[in-house]
């Protein structure tokens, strides 16, 4: 294989990263062929980031602290539990 036959991806002068550009390219493809809609993707995006994300968990985790410090919550019954 020659030097020619590679795919240089880091001669991309895109600002978006690899990762973004095979997201961009699968939504496309999704709408494209109708199998979803782009406001239904935007939907399942704007729910992870604000209501199913990481940030939940820390958030979790920062109110158990924060309640058994205090002595709001039992040990025993749990952090989720209580919430």
């Amino acid at each position: 294989m020659s030097e020619h036959d590679h795919h240089h991806h880091d001669h991309d002068h895109s600002e978006l990263s690899e990762t973004e550009l095979r997201v961009r390219a699968l939504e496309s493809i999704l709408t494209e062929k109708g199998y979803v809609e782009a406001a239904a993707l935007d939907a399942i995006v704007q729910a992870y980031e604000t209501k199913i994300g990481p940030h939940n968990g820390a958030r979790v985790v920062a109110k158990a602290w924060a309640d058994l410090v205090d002595g709001r919550i039992d040990p025993a019954v749990g952090v989720i539990a209580a919430l």
